[in-house]
């Protein structure tokens, strides 16, 4: 490996790892922000341009402080004492709206406790699932929310969050999938072109192969599980299904990136090509899956595809031996 490939495709990948744990405390940011793991706090008189979004920490909206867009945050805290100009959604956590703050949009929670000080607004509708609540007033906290705030009962509670969360869920697994792709290429490039050359030669018998062992593979390993002494072979069975069905989805993304690279008159490090396809095809899968009326039969071209790398995993034996190409039939006459 050149020395120079090397190293961009070093910084691309440090990039994609690095790029979400990135925080900003510039007064007048832009385009939102998301904090992974890390406390933030928008200061008094800051105006945050956008949506904040918090997997893992805290975020404190100080008295004055303004965020124009919505404000989600999985598993921590959240303090709202400013203004909220869109929707305030979290799950599993703690939220608090102090006397002065005031939230334009809806409040939406699931597994989380709220404490909301008198004064406090919430302009659109509070809906919440497995939530107590606390109210700040001359008696103390209450166990549940005034009459007039009580959620309407329903069989099943479906909370809708802001959009931005479903779109960044999806973008950040395809990353994941991105960055692992980079790392295998770097190691293991040969065995994956041999991995998509068998998918392109001969997709239909790869296809059956990987769909003859996903439906024979779970069997076996539970027959294994039956006898104590050979649970760590079910074990290791089972975790080289998962490695295998892995290395064939990278290789399929490998080959992605190749031929883009080829349409385009470039020639990529199989690092570089093989994390921008992969990435690519992880994306649109999340997308076909995902979309509203397709996703009862989005699902088929991922699984097809799923199938065909891990059948060409196995035809290759992990990309240790070439499979030459299908045999044409002969022409009659």
């Amino acid at each position: 490996m050149k020395p120079i490939v090397k190293f961009a495709s070093l910084i691309l990948l440090a990039a994609l790892v690095f790029a979400p744990t990135q925080t900003a405390a510039a007064k007048g940011l832009m385009d939102g922000q998301v904090i992974f793991g890390q406390s933030y706090t928008l200061e008094s008189g800051e105006t945050l341009e956008g949506d904040l979004v918090v997997f893992g920490g805290s975020a404190i909206v100080e008295e004055g402080a303004v965020v124009n867009g919505s404000v989600v945050l999985f598993g921590g805290t959240l303090d709202i004492q400013g203004e909220v100009t869109g929707d305030a959604a979290i799950v599993g956590g703690s939220i608090t709206l102090g006397a002065k703050s005031h939230v334009h949009g809806n409040l939406s929670t699931v597994g989380a406790t709220i404490e909301r000080a008198e004064g406090s607004q919430v302009d659109g509708q509070i809906t919440n699932a497995a939530t107590s609540w606390t109210t700040d007033g001359e008696n103390g906290a209450t166990p549940v929310p005034p009459e007039s705030e009580l959620p309407t009962t329903r069989p099943d509670i479906n909370v809708n969050f802001h959009p931005l969360v479903s779109i960044l869920n999806t973008f950040w697994q395809a990353v994941g999938w991105g960055v692992l792709a980079m790392l295998v290429m770097l190691f293991l490039s040969t065995q994956a072109g041999r991995v998509a050359g068998a998918i392109t030669s001969q997709p239909v018998t790869a296809g059956g192969l990987g769909l003859l062992t996903i439906i024979a593979a779970p069997i076996a390993i539970v027959i294994l599980s039956v006898t104590v002494l050979l649970i760590p072979v079910a074990l290791v069975a089972a975790v080289a299904l998962g490695v295998a069905a892995a290395f064939g989805w990278i290789a399929i993304g490998y080959e992605i990136g190749v031929r883009f690279t080829k349409a385009i008159h470039q020639e990529w490090h199989p690092a570089l090509s093989g994390g921008l396809g992969t990435f690519t095809l992880s994306l649109v899968a999340a997308a076909l899956t995902g979309i509203p009326g397709l996703n009862c039969i989005g699902w088929i071209v991922p699984f097809l595809l799923g199938m065909a790398g891990l059948g060409a995993v196995i035809m290759t034996r992990f990309g240790t031996q070439s499979v030459a190409p299908a045999a044409p039939p002969d022409a009659a006459g």
